[in-house]
This record gives C-alpha cells, sequence and structure tokens, in this order.
C-alpha cells in the first residue's frame, strides 16, 4: 500500500466497490456514469488506486458482468473485500495511460467550452456524457438551456484541450430545437 497520496484535484473518480467476488478478496467496482473508465485494462494500467483514503497496488484487474474486478494488495479475503463496499475508488490522473490521438478520458473533456464551428458562438459547457450503445452524447449546458449533441466525428470537429475548446458543427436544424 502507497503511504502518502497525491494531491486531492489529482484523483479522479473511477467508481464504487459494490461488493466482494469469490473467496480470495476480489472486489467489484461498478463504474460511475461520470467514471474515467470502466476498462479493466487501464485499472490494471494506473498500478495504484485509493480507497477510503488508502493507496492500494493493484495486482491484477478484469471484468465479471459489469463491473471491474480488482485483486488489491493486502486485501486477499473476502471479509477484507467486503470491508470495502461503498467505497469510492479514485485513481491518480497523471498515472492514466496515454490515448491514441483523437481519443480522450471523460475526465479530459467535461468541463470544456463548446463553440460552434459555423459561427462561433459559444454553445455553453459540456456537463455530462451519456454513454449509449450507439454512440455517447454530449450535454452541453449554458446556464438553464441543454443542448445534446451526438459525439461522432460529423458534429465534434475538434477537441483541444490545451485551448479547453470542443468545437463542434451540430447538424441542420438541431440548435432551432432547442432556441428559447
Amino acid at each position: 500500500m502507497s503511504s502518502k497520496p497525491p494531491h486531492p484535484e489529482a484523483l479522479i473518480g473511477l467508481g464504487q466497490v459494490s461488493g466482494a467476488q469469490g473467496l480470495q478478496g476480489a472486489v467489484k467496482v461498478r463504474a460511475e456514469a461520470e467514471a474515467a473508465t470502466s476498462d479493466p485494462e487501464v485499472f490494471a494500467a494506473l498500478g495504484e488506486v485509493w480507497i477510503g483514503g488508502r493507496g492500494y497496488e493493484v495486482l491484477k484487474a478484469g471484468r465479471h458482468k459489469n463491473q471491474v474486478l480488482l485483486w488489491l494488495e493486502g486485501v486477499d479475503t473476502r471479509s477484507r473485500a467486503e470491508e470495502l463496499a461503498g467505497l469510492k475508488v479514485l485513481g491518480d490522473r497523471r498515472r492514466f495511460p496515454r490515448l491514441p490521438p483523437g481519443e480522450f478520458y471523460w475526465f479530459q473533456v467535461l468541463g470544456l467550452s463548446v463553440v460552434n464551428e459555423a459561427d462561433g458562438a459559444l454553445l455553453g459547457y459540456l456537463d455530462h456524457i451519456i454513454p449509449t450503445p450507439g454512440h455517447d452524447v454530449y450535454v452541453v449546458r449554458q446556464g438553464e438551456r441543454e443542448v445534446l449533441l451526438p459525439a461522432v466525428e460529423e458534429v465534434i470537429v475538434e477537441i483541444d484541450l490545451e485551448a479547453g475548446v470542443i468545437k463542434v458543427l451540430p447538424p441542420p436544424g438541431l440548435l432551432e430545437t432547442y432556441a428559447d
């Protein structure tokens, strides 16, 4: 187990411990809607997760149904895994593996400005993301106004993390649907 926690701003929510799996202390993690990832390979690549203010080395990660299974250093019995149930699982944003160009973790894009490429108008800020089987849907909010944009290449023109901007080309008529 790690002794020095990362700065709180570096921690990203991965999900919540939903219980134990088996007798060897595997921990089931239910990813949250805003979680950085639900990919067991990313959990393994992080090398360490934070649960209840303590760091745990990730020995192995896998999948069980729609949850992530983690085998953690120091958690080697079912009862020890059950003690962690209900606690948040956090990861250090600096340890996330690099993604291929054009791919982003949700925590990287949430909160970015969303600008209409056609006229430069600020549509709002990426408030949250709705995962769907076909593609994600970006929920852009400006005050009380909410615009739903499909996260597909034809609509999401560019994501510039350094500038903090997502440039979009909404389908014809979409913005009129949301007009005040």
